[in-house]
């Protein structure tokens, strides 16, 4: 029996193996139908303690020991095991409530509990944030069924304080495992990890590890998601999200006008929906025709043009007025390149947006001009020369270019945000709840005429799911969540993609794509 995925995220993965919803906690104390052939906690005793391989039984599950390496050789070995393997990985001896997640996130479908069992011989009370020693406590602040049930914990002899700490530290354990599993499935896990990571530093440190590993991480990671992205730490600017987001504006961010306006971000997204940004643009009012605008936030940089795309439309940080060093370095060092492509540069910025915008100059050498008040940068805007263009026509234009590498220059209509576009016929539209582009027919064939970002299935109709044994390509660009363009002899459709391309070709179960919509093959 294979891997069913269900939901992917990165190399965290949920779905189920012989009948188990994971990831999955496995419990060394009773047998499973994984038919594990070891025992906490002497199982470890039996392991080459030398050449911490990667073990296999049942074919298909891997054991990976990390016993002995430091965080840097653990992630290189979780990495190098996940990024060329898609079977189930069962990471053993290494989980407590505070660092679950965080293997979980690294790509394990299967933890255990050895560390419960082995730290319930020392007495060592788990809860998830952190561990206590049992005769430290005054109470028990855990109310799972051993707690409620255990009495007065003071008055255990060694044998019954064993059994219950084993029991309790196996169920807050089990919790966490469970509490991945739902994280997965609502997009939210790296948000956890992160939080979770400034308490634990062996998190912390295997997170930083991890993310120096974007290639491998970014191959399995959604484009586009349902979920708002947190940027509440220096982590948050290392995420896949963050990284990729810059690397594909700035590939085909092609901006109509020469002329620029640098702008603060607001709270509410789309910027152009925020209160403050449509002040601005009441009192700029015609002068702003022809102008491409810049937002400027952290930690991000938003021509005006990519503002209803992902992350963009759905991240909030917290904002004190106050920038740090590296905030302003780092999105100065976004912002930079960008400068270039302008040949009059204007900014309506204060505080840490402004040193940002004059950091940026320094490192580009492209001149702005900062204006403190609205009607004197009026005044000016109105005396350049500018090339008219239509917004939102090149919204769904830097949409399309981001999405797919494909330019579909086609005439907007609809009430902001809520675009569609147009060439011979309906040709997509803005999903606001994923901050990308659903497409329809005629854009469809035109994906596939490209082929990119396109599944070609086997000779049957999918009624609403393509599972990954139906598929016989895949075009290796497809991340979760991406629209793209199935097809056989007889049909091709549009679906929403759960797994990576390359998943697509290999896997023998789990679903592909979820199917939106379906139209007779022409040809």
């Amino acid at each position: 029996m294979t891997f069913r995925l269900e939901k992917r995220d990165g190399f965290s993965r949920a779905g189920e193996y012989k009948g188990i919803k994971t990831p999955a906690l496995i419990d060394l104390r009773e047998d499973t139908n994984l038919e594990v052939e070891v025992k906490a906690p002497e199982f470890l005793e039996k392991i080459d303690r030398e050449l911490y391989e990667v073990y296999k039984f049942e074919k298909e599950i891997k054991i990976l020991v990390l016993e002995g390496l430091s965080e840097k050789e653990k992630v290189e070995k979780i990495v190098s095991f996940r990024s060329s393997n898609l079977s189930p990985l069962y990471i053993s001896g290494v989980a407590t409530p505070q660092n679950a997640l965080i293997y979980v996130y690294l790509g394990a479908d299967f933890l255990d509990n050895l560390l419960a069992l082995r730290m319930a011989y020392d007495g060592v009370y788990f809860t998830p944030e952190r561990n206590f020693r049992l005769e430290s406590l005054k109470s028990l602040p855990c109310s799972c069924k051993f707690c409620e049930e255990v009495g007065n914990f003071k008055e255990l002899n060694k044998f019954e304080r064993y059994e219950f700490l084993a029991n309790h530290n196996t169920e807050v354990l089990r919790r966490e495992v469970e509490l991945s599993r739902n994280l997965i499935f609502s997009e939210e896990i790296r948000d956890v990890v992160e939080a979770r990571s400034k308490i634990v530093p062996e998190a912390e440190v295997l997170l930083r590890y991890a993310d120096k590993n974007y290639e491998a991480f970014e191959k399995y990671t959604p484009v586009f998601r349902k979920s708002e992205l947190y940027p509440t730490t220096d982590s948050s600017y290392r995420r896949v999200e963050v990284t990729r987001y810059f690397e594909r504006m700035r590939k085909v961010y092609s901006p109509k006008s020469k002329i620029a306006l640098l702008l603060p971000c607001s709270a509410r997204k789309p910027y152009s929906l925020s209160k403050s940004h449509r002040m601005i643009k009441n009192k700029l009012g015609r002068t702003l025709k022809g102008v491409n605008e810049i937002i400027i936030s952290s930690p991000f940089v938003a021509p005006r043009e990519f503002e209803l795309i992902y992350p963009i439309v759905a991240y909030d940080t917290p904002t004190t007025g106050e920038w740090s060093d590296f905030e302003i370095n780092f999105v100065a060092e976004k912002l930079s390149p960008l400068l270039e492509n302008f040949e009059k540069i204007y900014a309506y910025l204060h505080g840490g947006y402004r040193k940002v915008a004059e950091k940026a100059q320094k490192i580009s050498g492209v001149e702005i001009e900062f204006v403190d008040d609205l009607n004197e940068l009026k005044k000016k805007l109105e005396s350049e020369e500018k090339i008219d263009f239509d917004l939102y026509s090149e919204i769904l234009r830097h949409m399309s270019l981001y999405q797919f590498g494909v330019e579909f220059e086609g005439k907007a209509r609809g009430k902001y945000p809520e675009l569609r576009f147009f060439g011979r016929g309906l040709a997509g539209r803005v999903d606001t709840n994923y901050g990308m582009l659903d497409i329809y027919e005629e854009f469809a064939y035109q994906l596939f005429e490209k082929e990119v970002y396109t599944i070609k299935i086997d000779e049957f109709d999918p009624k609403g799911t393509i599972f990954a044994a139906g598929v016989l390509e895949a075009d290796e660009r497809i991340r979760p969540n991406d629209i793209v363009v199935f097809y056989n002899s007889r049909i091709i459709g549009v679906a929403q993609a759960v797994m990576s391309g390359k998943e697509m070709e290999i896997c023998e179960q789990g679903v592909a794509a979820v199917v939106r919509r379906k139209f007779e093959r022409k040809d």
